[in-house]
């Protein structure tokens, strides 16, 4: 016995199957609208609001998603009635019942066309302004990444803001107190150990001494405005704020790591490259600055996991402030320098204890070699001495083979 029809090709059993999943589809879309009538209930009632439910489920939405038409309903009653008029030959009636049922069909026809405008209206009133947030919203994301100085200073208010909540939850004013004296204080240490004036040139014009003039008062002015904070600040009755050691510890460590740009030439660097640990392979300048900017995420999160049940609000700021924008620039940066170095991580080996031991000088910096890497063509060099290399080359250094 042959299939039926649809299913004897089975591009048209794969057409029929996909437009029955775009029906259902379309369908459980249009029944989502019903999680709202809980809202309309204190206004319409229950009874109101559940028979408003039934018809939209039961009646608009098989009729907009072609479970069944309404035209296609009253043109078989029209029919079966101008039948069953017809078996009585009566003319006249069976004129005045065919013309009385193209009337319904023809009001059908458009009842359905203007329902269903009407419900891809709805659908475009709930959607456009969904897809109009979500632009805004990503587009103040990448401008939140763009600039350094709010995104560092919004990190500290939510840090300092956790702390308070988990120590001194009763001093309402004592983040901000405090973020305040220690942003005076890092100006003032700016103001003290860099002078922007020696650096000047000697004003050949009156247009130069003039611009020079205005740059020196504005640069004294700030100086007097900040003494004056300090002043302030130093003067202000703190009946208000009860500052604990365990406070003031925490968030000075955390306002000087995260308040300062690591580029890898500070002296924490050389420190812990005096200290030769051979995980980081001699890449101190890159894998400290990372761990540092590492710490205040992995602080606001411990913090953040105790302030949850009393403050969930401030804990979901924080998940976007202090752990997911910090965790995507940290996870760019090593990515980056992942496939910056992928070379010399994938083609060059680590030195073995023996290698070292037979061959202990680096043949770029002259100098001994504790640990290292070596090349496909067997010469073992500083991996710091080879990145560099790398940066120039493609090529080792001795014998010229290709790495």
């Amino acid at each position: 016995m042959p299939l039926p029809s649809p299913y004897r090709n089975p591009g048209r059993w794969r057409a029929v199957v996909f437009q029955q999943e775009v029906r259902h589809g379309t369908a459980g879309c249009l029944l989502s609208v019903v999680l709202l009538a809980p809202l309309l209930v204190p206004e319409w009632g229950v009874a109101p609001v559940g028979a408003l439910v039934l018809v939209y489920s039961c009646v608009l939405v098989p009729a907009v998603t072609n479970y069944y038409s309404f035209s296609r309903l009253l043109i078989r009653l029209a029919r079966a009635l101008i039948h069953g008029w017809s078996k009585g030959r009566s003319a006249v009636h069976t004129g005045l019942v065919a013309s009385l049922g193209w009337v319904v069909v023809w009001v059908a026809h458009w009842t359905q066309v203007f329902l269903w405008h009407v419900l891809s209206m709805v659908v475009r009133a709930l959607v456009v302004p969904l897809v109009v947030v979500g632009c805004i919203l990503q587009l103040l994301h990448r401008l939140y990444l763009t600039f350094h100085g709010p995104r560092t200073t919004s990190n500290q208010v939510v840090f300092f803001l956790l702390v308070q909540q988990l120590v001194t939850p009763q001093a309402y004013l004592t983040a901000l107190y405090f973020l305040l004296f220690y942003t005076i204080l890092h100006y003032l240490h700016k103001a003290l150990f860099t002078r922007h004036w020696v650096q000047t040139q000697q004003a050949r014009e009156a247009q130069d001494l003039l611009r020079l003039m205005a740059w020196y008062i504005t640069v004294r002015l700030g100086k007097g405005v900040a003494m004056s904070f300090v002043l302030v600040m130093f003067t202000l009755q703190f009946s208000h704020v009860e500052p604990d050691l365990v406070y003031i510890a925490s968030t000075f460590i955390y306002f000087v790591i995260t308040q300062r740009k690591w580029t890898g030439n500070e002296r924490i660097v050389s420190w812990c490259r005096a200290l030769q640990v051979g995980l980081l392979e001699e890449e101190e300048e890159f894998w400290v600055p990372l761990l540092l900017r590492w710490l205040p995420v992995a602080a606001s999160l411990c913090v953040g996991a105790l302030v949850v049940p009393s403050w969930p609000l401030l804990v979901v700021v924080a998940a976007y402030t202090n752990l997911l924008v910090p965790g995507i620039l940290l996870a760019d940066e090593y990515l980056a320098h992942q496939a910056r170095y992928s070379v010399l991580t994938t083609r060059c080996r680590r030195a073995t204890p023996q290698e070292v031991a037979e061959d202990s000088m680096c043949p770029v910096c002259l100098d001994q070699v504790r640990q290292g890497r070596v090349t496909p063509c067997g010469h073992l060099y500083h991996a710091s001495c080879l990145r560099k290399c790398l940066l120039l080359s493609p090529l080792c250094p001795l014998c010229k083979q290709t790495i």
